[in-house]
Formats: structure tokens, sequence, C-alpha cells
């Protein structure tokens, strides 16, 4: 392939990257139980004038920090309260991480490496499902991969003004997910540093020296604390206590799970870093066989390291927390695949399998799902496409990556309206407006908490209410509840605003799951759904 060829080939590709990320993002309805965490606030924000005080379900909410909500704010003041306002900031996150993602590569390893890293993070799976779903998971990314491409330019050109704009994305870094991403930054920088010195003390101070720490760090302490002061100062213990337990209580104080806990990043990895795990791991294995040359490396395998070592450590372990090193995973294996050649058939013969074999796996679920679904029978010729190209161009690199992308191409494209017909929370919300049930009528739920309903019936929700709690609220004017088909004849003085069937789950994050339930109503099985009466009483 010419060097022309190749620039138009990343033309094409990063075209398809930009159009899987955004298109459909308007379509499904909150996600739960996190999505509606976010949007549902963000409604009440506008509701309450109040955009520093956070609240869900009109109650407090203190887990997270406010940058997230504040960025899906300002697109919901542009775009309206819409589920494309709410995930527009998430989608646009996303498509800068994979940029800085770039950026850091080509400063460090060259644009060769750069663009091959971009490819590589663009549609790993955890990245991607997430960069399409409103939490604080990609806006994370984003800034967390902003401070650290700011720092590496003014380490490596000697600028101390970039120095001073990372201190400020760390702020930002800081706003939208809490003060442990100040220390996880910094263990990365200091240490990188030090192994970039060559363990030599005196050179490390000097090049701490030129950080000034002493301007630095005063300015991320006030500038990047002054929300948690506040709501300390308002809401005391109350939120201290709740913000503790979100952070260093999940650190510490849980439960350890003995030798399975040093497993579980790792295994969080294989899939959540597909397509391109397998060939992640190999080229670790590389690394370790030319151990001498692991300096060429030293910041992206310091940045992993790290995240690696402090995430097990820590007794909360939650998958998504590894996102963000998705960056430096991604170019720890683009700087492998240019600059490591085989000659060796024992070692190549595995390297290239690492590819194929992720490749295959991508078709065959694609395959799978295509029939499962009874798509249209030309998508079996989008199969076709990763294939075609690896034999024309010899190139089973980005054979995983254009796995993925046919893969995502039918999922976005066939398979979220299909899913979406079995998510009514929209109509339950329309069917309310459509009744004038007064704001002030809180939606009663038996047996559950549906967590993205209070975004779609603006109101509070009260869920989890036994037969005997919603029969002794029916004798109550202003009767709005969700009961249960079996339940229905208690409330038959009622009217029906709606009937339908809901997802039994409480989280629809288990998307595998989540389509497995699908395919199974489309063939007449309603097991993993459940059947629900809306009636109102004025």
């Amino acid at each position: 392939m010419t060097e022309k060829q190749k620039q138009q080939m990343y033309y094409f590709f990063f075209l398809w990257i930009g159009f899987l990320f955004f298109w459909n993002i308007w379509l499904n309805d909150i996600w739960t139980a996190n999505e509606a965490f976010y949007a549902e606030a963000v409604r009440e924000m506008f509701e309450k004038h109040d955009f520093l005080d956070i609240y869900y379900n009109y109650e407090p909410r203190f887990n997270k920090p406010p940058l997230t909500y504040w960025l899906m704010a300002i697109s919901a003041f542009i775009f309206g309260m819409t589920e494309f306002a709410m995930r527009l900031p998430i989608v646009l996150a996303g498509i800068g991480s994979i940029f800085l993602t770039f950026l850091i590569g080509k400063k460090l390893h060259g644009t060769e490496v750069g663009i091959l890293s971009a490819f590589i993070m663009a549609f790993s799976i955890q990245f991607y499902s997430n960069s399409r779903y409103a939490s604080p998971e990609v806006p994370l990314t984003f800034f967390f991969l902003l401070t650290l491409y700011l720092f590496i330019v003014g380490y490596k050109e000697n600028k101390w003004k970039y120095i001073l704009y990372s201190y400020f994305a760390l702020i930002l870094t800081i706003w939208t997910k809490g003060y442990p991403y100040m220390i996880l930054i910094g263990l990365i920088v200091f240490i990188y540093i030090l192994w970039d010195v060559n363990f030599n003390f005196k050179k490390f101070l000097e090049k701490l020296k030129f950080l000034k720490l002493h301007i630095g760090i005063p300015l991320v302490l006030v500038l990047g604390f002054w929300w948690f002061v506040y709501m300390y100062i308002k809401f005391g213990n109350e939120f201290l206590d709740v913000y503790m337990e979100e952070t260093l209580k999940r650190a510490i104080a849980k439960k350890s799970n003995g030798l399975a806990d040093l497993f579980f990043y790792p295994y969080v990895i294989l899939w959540g870093f597909l397509p391109y795990s397998l060939a992640f791991y190999f080229s670790l294995f590389g690394y370790l066989k030319n151990w001498k040359r692991i300096k060429e490396i030293s910041f992206v395998i310091t940045w992993f390291l790290v995240m690696l070592i402090v995430f097990t450590i820590a007794k909360g372990k939650v998958p998504t927390y590894f996102i963000q090193a998705h960056g430096a995973m991604s170019i720890i294996l683009a700087y492998f695949i240019v600059n490591y050649k085989f000659k060796n058939w024992f070692v190549k013969i595995p390297w290239m399998a690492s590819f194929f074999t992720a490749g295959l796996i991508i078709l065959f679920i694609e395959g799978y799902l295509i029939y499962q679904f009874d798509l249209d029978k030309l998508y079996y010729i989008v199969i076709l496409f990763p294939l075609l190209y690896a034999i024309r161009y010899k190139d089973f690199v980005f054979f995983p990556f254009n796995s993925a992308l046919t893969l995502l191409f039918v999922i976005v494209i066939s398979i979220l309206p299909i899913i979406e017909i079995y998510r009514p929370y929209d109509k339950i919300g329309v069917a309310i407006d459509d009744s004038f049930v007064p704001n002030s009528t809180p939606l009663l739920v038996e047996g559950r908490f549906i967590h993205n309903l209070p975004f779609y019936a603006k109101r509070k929700e009260i869920g989890k209410l036994n037969l005997e709690q919603l029969k002794e609220r029916f004798k109550q004017k202003k009767f709005l509840a969700l009961v249960k088909e079996e339940d229905f004849h208690y409330f038959k003085n009622a009217e029906v605003l709606w009937i339908g069937y809901i997802y039994k789950k409480s989280s629809e994050s288990r998307f595998a799951i989540l389509i497995k339930s699908v395919l199974k109503a489309k063939k007449g099985d309603m097991s993993k759904f459940e059947k629900m009466y809306l009636v109102y009483r004025p």
C-alpha cells in the first residue's frame, strides 16, 4: 500500500469512527441506572434553577463532582432536554480522547504510532460503549488524557506554560471524578520523571523544581476543591459521609476477595480492550523479552502500571475504572506493532493469530446477531469487508478494527432500534403529560425502583412499594402508580393511562443479557419483562 493510499484509508476510517460515535445517540431512552442519575439531575437543575446543588429524584446526590452534570446542562440549554443533548458532551469527549491519544502517541513516538494508537483506542469495547452513554467515565478520560498530554509537551519541550495548562486540566479532572485522580496522576508523573532521569535523585529534584509545585499544588487545591468545600459548608457530614464512602471507603474498607482481586483488572482488560486485548498481552510479553528497550515507552508503561497496581490494591473493584488506561495500552501496542518485527515464525504466527482470532470472534458475534435478529441479508456482505481487506492488503493488524467497525455498524443502525421497542419509558412520560397529571403528584411503583422514570415522568418516584402500601395510598386523592398486572384489579376505579411491558432487571448495563432478553421477547417469550399498568386517579 502506497503512502497516498494509506492516507486515504485513514481519512475513510476516521469518517466511519465519527459516524459510529454519533449516529443514533438520540434514539434510545435514557439507560438505567447510571445514565439516569446524570440525566435526571440535569433536568432537576433546570427545574430548580440551581446548578450548584445536585439532586436526583429530588434528593441530594453527593456521589460525584459536578463537571459532567454541567457539560450536559450546557448541551441541554442549547438543544433542549433530550437524549441527544444528554449524550452529546460524552460523545465529544470520546472523540476528543481518541484525538488526545493520537497526540500523545505522536509526541512520544511519531505520527505512525499516534495514528495507529488512535484506531486501537477508538473501538475498544469498554471505551466505545461508555462514549455513547451519559456518565463521567469518558469526560474523565478526556481530562485525564489532556492533563498528561499537556504535561508531556511541557516536560519534553521544557516549556512551563504547558505545565501550567496541565494544572488547569488536572483541576477539571478533579471536578469530574474527585481528588483520587490528583494522587493517581501525581504518581504517574513522579515515577516517570524518576525513571527518565535514571533514578538520579539530584536530577529528579531539578525536574520537580521545573514543575513549580509550589505554584501548581496550591492552584489545584484552591480551584480543584472549591465545590467540595462549598458542599461541606452547606450539607456538612451528610455530604462528607457519602463522598468518603464513594472514594476512601470504597478503596480501603471493602472486603477483599483474596487472589481473585489480583486478576480482576487483567480479566477486565481481556474483554474490555477487545478487539486488541490479545495482541496487547502478546506485546507485553514481547517487551519483557526485550526488557532493556522498555524505557523507550517509559511514560506509557508507567501510566499503565501505576493504574494497574493502584486499582488492584484498592479493594473496591469496578471495571470502568480502567478506561483511563486505554490510551496508554493503545500506545504501548501501537509502538510494538510499528517497531518490532518478527523473523522467527514460531513467534510471528501466534502474534498474527492474536489479531486474526479476535477479528474472527467479532465477525462470528456479528453473524449471530444478524441471524438471531433476522436482519437484512445484505448485512452478511458487510461481514466480508474485513476479510477482503485483510486478504487484499495482507494487513491483519487492521482486521480486528475492521471487524469491530462492521459489528458496531450493525448494532447502531439496526439492533438498537429493535431493542428500543422494548423500552417504553418515554411512552410512560408522554402518557402522564397527556393526562395533565400535576407535577406535585409522585409516581408510585410497585415492587421496584425504575431509575430513569423520574426523567420521563418529570416528578418524584417512590418505588419498591408493596401491594398493601399501594392500597393504603389509593385511599388518598391524586394517585399515580405503576402496578403489576396481577394486582391491577385492586385499582380498577382509576383511569388506565398506559399498559405495557418493562424489563425486569434493575440495570441494563449488562448489554448482552439485555439483548438475550429482547431476542426471547421477539419470539414471544416475555419472561424477562413484566406487564404493568399505569393508573391515575385525580
